[in-house]
């Protein structure tokens, strides 16, 4: 039902495809498909007579979003109670997953905003996937506020795209100075990655980062 769910249930084959791309000249990473696609849209919109949709809006990502976000709007400011999947607050939809915490789920848009139709317990293997992603995620969260780096390798240990040992925590290091500008609150650690000798070692990743993306 959801395309992201094959990295988690295909990962070999998600990670074989990636690296497919990514050693192929004319494809490239994700990073470099987006960057291309986004220079192409902008070069599209100088032109003031464009009257139509253009077609690379369809490969850089949330196609159908535009309608989603328009008719939530609308159900909003007309109170039409419509049944449109929405990020919001659990309020015991999932009840798997704590009260007070974002889901994405199915709700009732309305004047009062959005009232989440309850879902139900899931089945143990659907139960441990998503409070181990959620878990995750509220790692992140909290390392995003705080700068705690311990935190942040938590998330990266918990996440199951990652192999916990070095080689996580050499991806994580890299990501750091990679994003420095973006990591404030990492700082410090930052610079003691940095003094230690750590850099961005994948030459893609390194021209993505000097590009700004």
């Amino acid at each position: 039902p959801c395309g992201y769910h094959r990295y988690y249930y295909r990962e070999e084959e998600m990670l074989a495809h990636g690296l497919e791309e990514y050693n192929d000249p004319k494809v490239g990473t994700r990073g470099q498909q987006v960057q291309q696609t986004e220079h192409e849209l902008f070069e599209l919109y100088k032109n003031p007579d464009l009257d139509h949709k253009p077609e690379q809006l369809a490969k850089r990502g949330g196609a159908h979003y535009s309608d989603a976000a328009c008719e939530t709007i609308a159900s909003i400011y007309g109170n039409k109670l419509s049944h449109i999947v929405v990020t919001t607050k659990n309020n015991g939809s999932v009840p798997d997953l704590p009260a007070d915490c974002a889901v994405e789920v199915s709700s009732y848009i309305g004047s009062t905003g959005a009232r989440a139709i309850a879902f139900g317990s899931l089945q143990p293997a659907q139960r441990g996937w998503l409070q181990c992603m959620k878990n995750m995620e509220l790692c992140v969260e909290e390392a995003a506020v705080t700068g705690d780096y311990g935190l942040l390798m938590q998330a990266f240990i918990l996440n199951p795209q990652t192999v916990s040992g070095q080689k996580m925590v050499n991806v994580l290091n890299e990501l750091l100075i990679a994003h420095e500008k973006y990591l404030p609150q990492f700082a410090d650690k930052i610079a003691e990655l940095k003094a230690s000798g750590v850099t961005i070692k994948d030459d893609v990743a390194r021209e993505l980062t000097e590009k700004g993306l």
